[in-house]
């Protein structure tokens, strides 16, 4: 079935790819940095995008596993970061099967400027299997942005109050919130904002 957010994303891969990776992932995650864990442990990365953040994740020793439903961003990706140690998985939300099917779970979760792409009718059984890939003590992270995204690329713009409760339905625990400006310089002329929230597994 047709996805128009994956379709989106791979119409403009050519000019995305090489713009995402000239931006630095301490930059990016910079209001969740200190959040990150600094021991080597199981990552996932979930729309991992054009491999940036994995491959960073990597060189701090964690083992990782990177899903990433377009094509080109992770063929590339796969290509780029060839010397990384990092699985790829074509797989997506809300289901996460290919991801699952591995068995693995995990002690670290990323979904990074993904949420906003994700349907209303999607969002509780997305929850759901980002909760069931978390180990016991596991950190969840999620960016929710909020403002206009390309028109090929449609965005839902969730209430935070809305990921807060979904969270707590799926049996996670907040642990880190906070509102930052979009770190590009046409998103913030724009008005993007995004909101960062950390949610643990009991």
């Amino acid at each position: 079935m047709a996805n128009p957010v994956i379709d989106g994303y791979a119409a403009d891969a050519v000019e995305i790819i090489p713009r995402y990776e000239a931006l630095p992932t301490e930059t990016v995650l910079g209001a969740v940095l200190h959040l990150i864990p600094t021991s080597p442990c199981r990552v996932l990365d979930v729309g991992a995008g054009t491999g940036r953040n994995p491959a960073w994740f990597a060189a701090q020793g964690h083992r990782v596993t990177a899903c990433e439903p377009v094509d080109a961003f992770r063929l590339n990706a796969v290509d780029q970061y060839r010397k990384s140690n990092i699985r790829w998985l074509d797989d997506t939300l809300p289901g996460l099967a290919a991801t699952k099917s591995v068995g693995e779970f995990y002690d670290f979760i990323l979904l990074s400027g993904v949420w906003h792409h994700v349907s209303p009718q999607e969002r509780a059984p997305s929850m759901a299997s980002l909760a069931h890939l978390m180990a016991p003590g596991a950190g969840l992270i999620i960016s929710v942005r909020h403002g206009r995204s390309a028109p090929n690329r449609p965005s839902y713009d969730p209430s935070d109050e809305e990921v807060e409760r979904l969270a707590i339905a799926a049996g996670l625990e907040q642990t880190f919130l906070k509102q930052t400006e979009a770190i590009q310089a046409a998103n913030r002329a724009a008005g993007v904002t995004w909101t960062w929230f950390a949610f643990s597994r009991p």
